[in-house]
C-alpha cells in the first residue's frame, strides 16, 4: 500500500468491495473503461480516481460511491482544515477541473468538495448519481445544464439544490474562475 492514508484506504476499499463482487481487477478495469494497471494501482494506494471513475467503479462494484472512500472516525464534531483533503479530478479527461474532497462520511451520508474551476479546465462530462446535490457558488458565474429541465444561471452567494438523479453538467458563465462548493447527501440512498 501507498504511504498516502486516503488513497490507501481507497486501494483498500476498492479491493474489498471488488473482492466481495467476485470480480477480478480485469473484469473491474473492463467495465469501468479504465485499464488493469490502473486498478491495481488504486488497489495498492499508487494513484486516485478521478471523481468519474469513483462513481463508474461504485456503480459496477454496487456500492455507494462514498463507501470506497475513506471513513472519518465517528465524531460528533468534525474539523477539517483548508490543507487538508485529498485533490481529485472531475473526470478522466485531461485538463478536468480539480477539487478538493472536503469529507466524506458514510455514517453521515454526507459527501464535501470544494472546486476552483479555472477558464480552461474540461467540464464536458454530465453526472448523475443518487442522493441530493447542494451547490453554492461562492465565485464567478456557473451554468448547471439540467437534462430535462433549463439550465440555470449561479452567480457568487447563489445556491441550487438538485435530485443527484437529474444528469447535470457544469458551464463556465465567463472567463473568471469559479468557487464552487459542492455537497452530495446520500440520505434514504
Amino acid at each position: 500500500m501507498g504511504d498516502d492514508p486516503i488513497r490507501s484506504g481507497i486501494g483498500r476499499a476498492v479491493r474489498a468491495a471488488r473482492t466481495d463482487a467476485g470480480l477480478s481487477m480485469r473484469a473491474l478495469a473492463d467495465a469501468c473503461a479504465v485499464s488493469q494497471p490502473f486498478i491495481s494501482a488504486i488497489e495498492h494506494g499508487q494513484s486516485t480516481p478521478s471523481i468519474a471513475t469513483l462513481y463508474r467503479l461504485a456503480g459496477v462494484l454496487g456500492v455507494e460511491p462514498s463507501s470506497l472512500l475513506p471513513v472519518r472516525e465517528a465524531d460528533e464534531i468534525s474539523v477539517i482544515r483548508a490543507d487538508e483533503g485529498e485533490r481529485v479530478p472531475s473526470s478522466d479527461r485531461p485538463g478536468s477541473a480539480v477539487g478538493r474532497v472536503v469529507l466524506s462520511d458514510e455514517r453521515r451520508h454526507l459527501e464535501v468538495y470544494d472546486y476552483v474551476v479555472e477558464p480552461d479546465d474540461d467540464l464536458e462530462v454530465w453526472y448523475e448519481h443518487p442522493g441530493e446535490v447542494v451547490l453554492l457558488l461562492r465565485a464567478g458565474t456557473l451554468i448547471v445544464d439540467l437534462r430535462g429541465h433549463e439550465s440555470v444561471e449561479l452567480h457568487a452567494g447563489d445556491c441550487l439544490v438538485h435530485p443527484g438523479s437529474i444528469a447535470h453538467r457544469w458551464t463556465l458563465g465567463g472567463d473568471a474562475p469559479v468557487h464552487i462548493f459542492l455537497v452530495i447527501t446520500r440520505q434514504g440512498t
